[in-house]
């Protein structure tokens, strides 16, 4: 589930009114930044917030706080997708790069005046996907902007956009809401789910830890766990458990081993008051923490990091993580 799917495109998310109110002054008062830049973690919103304010731009007939009416026939174009002042720009499959051509086309092809005479909105989905000739290429297109044309960029990476986008674009930073408020919401999605579990593994992102309810990605983890305590016990070999983990969400299966790691390091530095991901495995935690090795602890850490920046363009998932099981079995006693 995508971070907007299932929500409202009529919505403002309860911890996006602040930016929300933010744009809609700038509106208001024609302020409305060529370019934005919509950053924060995984899970928090930014696409839903992205197209609620294509919808908003697009829209013959807003609602209160410049909400789209969802009726109007540019409303009704916009969710068949085919209205002609709208672009989403994505890679052509996902972990893929954004390249030149998709860049040049959107540029070259008159598309960035509208036909309608109203805005033109281009959303660039994930912007940190742009390699760099297309980042260049968008370079051009920021600093000579046109009238009543909005590019939306969305990413939870901005570190690997170059700075001279960066800089032409105005930043909106979403960050996890208050527990009480992220709580109340899941609360009205999910019933009898553990939230302070879910939020705790995601970050504290309400959108994020909805998903994790959707598709079994809990169910993972637990088995997960216990197969890495299987491979402790001498039980379970990594080599077969990295097969397993191989048809797995990478994303999710790196996310979740360094996590755990991680979780062990501060609970061997602070057993009762350490602050931790795995918040149904304290004592399990505890446990373990006292018989591993912290200098290997923090070297497979360091190694699971370094996968999870090169997640996207690992092509030997399994050797991979092979090795990082193999190592997690040799995490020892001290």
């Amino acid at each position: 589930m995508s971070e907007s799917a299932q929500l409202s495109n009529h919505v403002v998310l309860p911890w996006q009114s602040e930016q929300w109110q933010r744009l809609v002054d700038a509106k208001q008062h024609n302020r409305l930044p060529h370019a934005l830049l919509l950053t924060g973690s995984v899970g928090l919103g930014k696409s839903h917030f992205a197209h609620l304010l294509a919808a908003s731009l697009l829209c013959n007939d807003l609602q209160a706080n410049d909400i789209a009416c969802g009726t109007c026939q540019a409303c009704r174009l916009l969710q068949a997708e085919t209205h002609p002042d709208y672009t989403l720009i994505a890679p052509e499959e996902p972990g893929k790069a954004i390249k030149i051509d998709t860049i040049r086309a959107f540029t070259q092809r008159g598309s960035l005046t509208s036909q309608s005479g109203g805005h033109k909105v281009i959303i660039i989905e994930p912007a940190d996907a742009l390699n760099t000739a297309a980042a260049n290429s968008l370079l051009k297109t920021l600093e000579e902007p046109v009238e009543r044309t909005v590019l939306i960029l969305v990413t939870a990476n901005a570190g690997r956009l170059p700075a001279t986008i960066r800089s032409r674009c105005q930043q909106y930073h979403f960050t996890p809401p208050a527990t009480a408020l992220a709580t109340t919401w899941l609360n009205n999605y999910i019933k009898g789910a553990d939230t302070a579990l879910l939020l705790s593994l995601a970050s504290g992102a309400p959108l994020l830890a909805l998903k994790y309810t959707a598709d079994g990605a809990l169910a993972e983890r637990t088995q997960m766990i216990e197969e890495l305590m299987a491979i402790l016990k001498r039980v379970n070999s990594p080599i077969g458990t990295a097969q397993r983990w191989n048809n797995l969400d990478q994303g999710n299966v790196i996310k979740w081993f360094s996590g755990w790691v991680i979780d062990l390091i501060r609970v061997k530095i602070a057993s009762e008051t350490a602050v931790i991901i795995n918040i149904d495995q304290r004592e399990r935690l505890q446990a373990l923490a006292r018989k591993v090795n912290s200098r290997k602890l923090y070297a497979l850490l360091d190694r699971l990091f370094e996968a999870n920046r090169t997640l996207s363009a690992q092509l030997n998932t399994q050797m991979q993580l092979e090795s990082l099981l193999l190592d997690w079995a040799d995490i020892g006693v001290e």
